[in-house]
C-alpha cells in the first residue's frame, strides 16, 4: 500500500482558528458531536443557512467524508440522516512519554481503531527514532486491517526540551531517554512516512482528545488538567483549543500559589508545580522516612517522576498515612489553582486526566469538588462538573490525531 503522497509536507498545529470556523468546519464538528442528523438539524445546530448546508454536505458526500445513514421517522416527510464515515478518514496519534510510546489509530468520529504501547529505547539520533516510530505505525495499521490510504497523517505529542515547555523537571528530565530535538523529529518523521506530522503539547492534546472521545458540543467550554511529570492544562473554548501566540497557553503548573515560595525552573517563585506538583510530592516522600518506607522509594533511583508518584499514590490508597498527607496537601493547592482557572474562563466542566490523576483520582477530584462547593452557589450560580477521564492513558494521543484530522479535513 502507498502513502498519501500529496500530503507529504509536515505541518504544525495552527496557533489560532476562528472561534466558529467556516461552513465546512462547523458542519464536521456538529456531525462529530451529534451523530446521525438531518440537513435541517445541521442548519439549526450550526446557524448556517440550509442552502449553505446543502452545498457543503454535497462536497463532503462526494469526498467520502460523510455518508447517508438512513432516514428519520417523522410525522411529515422523512429526512435523510447524515453521519461521518467511521472508516472514511483516519489519523495516527503518538504520545512520546518518558519511558513509553503510546500509538493510537483514530477514526474521524473519535473512535480508537487500534492501540499499541512500546518501551522507549534511549537515543540521541533523530532519524533513528523517526524510523522506529514509522515502523511501529506500520505495524499498527497492518494489525488493524486499515487501508493506509485513509490515513491523513500523524499527530505527535511531544513534551521534550525543545519548545520551551515546562513539563519535565528534576528526576523526570534525568530519566528521559529521548534527547532529540522535537522539531527535527517532526521533520524526520514526515520524511520517513510521507505524511504530514503535527506537534502538540500533552495537556492541549489531552483536552482535544476528551473533546472528541466524549463527543462534547462546541458550545461547552472546558479545561482538562493534566498531571504527568508536571502540571498542565488544556483549554477548549467554542470547540477550539486555546494555544496562545507560541503554543504555551494554560501553563497551569506555573500559577503562583505562594508569593515567597521555593524558586521554580521557570524563573518564578512559588509556582504550583514546584510547591505541589508530582516532583514536589516525590521529593518530600524521599526525604520523609515514613513516606519513603510506605512507598518503597529509593533516594538513589533515577526513575521517572510519574513512576515514583504512582508509588506514593499506591501507598496512600493502601493506608500509608504519611503518603496520604503529602497527596492531601498537593490536592488542596491544585484545587485552589483550579478554582482560579474556572473564575478566569467561566468554565462549567473540568476534566482530570494524565497518569497522575489516574493514580489518585478520588483524592484530587474530591478536593477540587469540595473547593468548588461554595463558589458554585454563591459566585458562579451554576454547578461546575469535575470528572476524571476514562481515557487518561490515550487522551493525548487521540487528541493529537484529532488535531491532525481537523487540520486536514477542514481545508
Amino acid at each position: 500500500m502507498t502513502s498519501v503522497e500529496d500530503q507529504a509536507t509536515p505541518v504544525r498545529a495552527s496557533p489560532r482558528r476562528p472561534a466558529r470556523g467556516g461552513a465546512r468546519e462547523r458542519l464536521l464538528d456538529a456531525l462529530r458531536a451529534a451523530g446521525p442528523v438531518s440537513r435541517v438539524e445541521l442548519a439549526a445546530r450550526t446557524g448556517l443557512t440550509e442552502a449553505s448546508v446543502s452545498t457543503t454536505v454535497k462536497r463532503l458526500l462526494a469526498e467520502g467524508v460523510v455518508v447517508e445513514a438512513g432516514q428519520s421517522r417523522t410525522a411529515g416527510k422523512p429526512r435523510t440522516l447524515l453521519q461521518l464515515d467511521p472508516g472514511g478518514r483516519t489519523a495516527v496519534g503518538i504520545d512520546l512519554a518518558t519511558t513509553t510510546v503510546t500509538y493510537v489509530l483514530t477514526s474521524q468520529t473519535g473512535g480508537i481503531l487500534a492501540r499499541l504501547t512500546r518501551r522507549v529505547a534511549p537515543t540521541t539520533d533523530t532519524t533513528e527514532l523517526a524510523t522506529r516510530l514509522a515502523g511501529d505505525v506500520d505495524r499498527l495499521l497492518e494489525g488493524s486491517g486499515t487501508d493506509r490510504g485513509t490515513c491523513l497523517g500523524i499527530g505527535l505529542v511531544w513534551g521534550g526540551p525543545d519548545g520551551g515547555l515546562l513539563r519535565r523537571t528534576g528526576r523526570e528530565a534525568e530519566a528521559s531517554p529521548l534527547t532529540v530535538d522535537g522539531d527535527g523529529l517532526r521533520r524526520a518523521l514526515g520524511r520517513v512516512t510521507g505524511w504530514p506530522v503535527l506537534v502538540e503539547n500533552d495537556a492541549t492534546a489531552a483536552a482535544v482528545g476528551e473533546y472528541w472521545v466524549a463527543r462534547l458540543d462546541a458550545s461547552r467550554s472546558f479545561a482538562a488538567l493534566y498531571l504527568g511529570a508536571g502540571l498542565g492544562a488544556g483549554i477548549v473554548l467554542d470547540g477550539t483549543a486555546l494555544r496562545g501566540a507560541r503554543g504555551l497557553a494554560a501553563e497551569f503548573g506555573h500559577v503562583c500559589v505562594e508569593l515567597d515560595g521555593p524558586p521554580c525552573r521557570c524563573g518564578g517563585r512559588g509556582c504550583l508545580e514546584v510547591v505541589a506538583g508530582p516532583s514536589a510530592v516525590v521529593r518530600r516522600a524521599v526525604h520523609d522516612p515514613q513516606a519513603r518506607a510506605e512507598s518503597g522509594l529509593d533516594p538513589d533511583s533515577r526513575r521517572a517522576v510519574s513512576t515514583d508518584f504512582a508509588a506514593v499514590a499506591r501507598a496512600a490508597r493502601t493506608g500509608g498515612s504519611a503518603c496520604r498527607g503529602l497527596l492531601d496537601e498537593s490536592a488542596r493547592y491544585v484545587a485552589a489553582a483550579a478554582e482560579t482557572l474556572v473564575n478566569l474562563l467561566d468554565l462549567d466542566l473540568l476534566v482530570l486526566t494524565g497518569p497522575g490523576f489516574a493514580a489518585a483520582p478520588a483524592l484530587y477530584s474530591t478536593a477540587i469538588t469540595d473547593r468548588f462547593g461554595a463558589a458554585s452557589s454563591r459566585v458562579w450560580r451554576r454547578p461546575v462538573t469535575v470528572t476524571v477521564s476514562s481515557a487518561a492513558a490515550t487522551a493525548p494521543a487521540v487528541g493529537a490525531a484529532a488535531l491532525l484530522l481537523q487540520e486536514r479535513l477542514t481545508r
